[in-house]
């Protein structure tokens, strides 16, 4: 999977073979996974989640240096966490393809610079760009272009983001948009396929399109987890918990005896998730890209996060959007079942995606 981090803190020194754990950070949690190679691939050596309350962090802004500061020190006692990389909210991110006129590798950035503007609505003296490059080709009148996936971030909310980390004893090493480690994660090493991946979250979803290892596209649905809940408690007047638990054991789609109403409960926000994530799905599936030429058809639609433990949801999705759809399997890249079993249980995996992804950066 390319792979497209922001402001590398280090260049690779030897302490960089050590294990290295990922940081997902949300507006509710912390998801920490830490890999390490062994003879026969990976293993997960160290995984686990710290809440993070009401406030310190809103829409994937940090409103809340200091109590996030203390976190993560605490994390540092507890974990002896020391080099991470850490993901950054998508929603804030844009990923974008470009095609420039060949030149040195070392001009490409530079052009980024005074060309990222047509592109993104950031000014470039306030942005940071990363890029990939995609492939080296000719055009139609036989000039040569190169092809690159660039991702933009605000320069201040990565700022936000490193101050977190000072003076806690973690030393951050890079920082990365959490779809491209989803993506890492979920997606078949090696795999020239088409996917798209939804990403479930407590308070949002997020839309992710990958085709021959390159993310292409991401999008943030404000559509979670804990709005289904919700939905649950008001019909059934329960509480918060109680609905969660009901959520996860029932499957809203099969015809039994107290089903009918979960489903009535579930439909209007399951079906509008669903209508939005059909709408990227067509427009990709029917546009050309940027370059005039017909997208590679998405195969299939990987589901990780909370809600994609929801009895009967991927059935739903498959029916309504007319492709396959299967449960993510973010131990994919790390190692097989038959060489090694991990300790998370496989349900709750599907919440360390982002995690998984960023650590296994870091153990190629």
């Amino acid at each position: 999977m390319s792979r497209s981090f922001f402001y590398k803190l280090f260049p690779p020194p030897s302490f960089l073979t050590m294990p290295t754990s990922g940081v997902d950070i949300s507006d509710e949690s912390i998801h920490i996974a830490e890999i390490e190679k062994v003879s026969n691939g990976c293993i997960v050596k160290k995984y686990g989640k710290r809440k993070i309350p009401k406030g310190v962090i809103e829409s994937g802004r940090i409103k809340n240096v200091p109590e996030l500061k203390k976190i993560f020190t605490q994390i540092r006692k507890e974990e002896g966490l020391r080099f991470v990389n850490v993901s950054l909210p998508e929603q804030h991110g844009y990923v974008v393809t470009m095609r420039i006129p060949k030149m040195k590798q070392s001009e490409i950035y530079g052009n980024l610079e005074l060309n990222i503007e047509e592109h993104v609505p950031i000014l470039a003296k306030d942005a940071v760009i990363d890029y990939d490059i995609v492939q080296v080709g000719k055009n139609d009148e036989e000039k040569v272009f190169i092809e690159l996936n660039v991702s933009v971030y605000p320069k201040e909310i990565i700022e936000e983001y490193m101050e977190v980390f000072k003076g806690t004893g973690i030393t951050p090493l890079c920082f990365e948009i959490e779809a491209y480690s989803v993506a890492r994660a979920v997606i078949p090493k090696g795999d020239k396929g088409t996917f798209m991946i939804l990403d479930f979250g407590k308070t949002r979803t997020g839309v992710t399109i990958a085709s021959r290892e390159v993310v292409h596209f991401t999008s943030t649905l404000n559509i979670g987890g804990d709005i289904l809940t919700q939905a649950i408690a008001r019909n059934f007047s329960i509480s918060f918990d109680e609905a969660e638990n009901l959520k996860k054991k029932k499957s809203f789609l099969v015809r039994e005896d107290g089903n009918r109403d979960l489903l009535l409960a579930l439909l209007p926000t399951i079906s509008a998730l669903t209508g939005e994530v059909n709408k990227h799905y067509q427009y990709w599936n029917t546009h050309k890209n940027p370059f005039g030429k017909e997208h590679q058809k998405i195969d299939s639609l990987l589901l990780c996060g909370g809600l994609s433990n929801l009895a009967g949801f991927s059935d739903y999705l498959s029916t309504n959007i007319h492709v396959d759809v299967s449960v993510a399997n973010v131990f994919k890249n790390i190692n097989s079942f038959e060489n090694y079993i991990p300790e998370i249980p496989f349900e709750e995996s599907l919440q360390y995606a982002t995690s998984i992804g960023l650590a296994l950066s870091s153990n190629k």
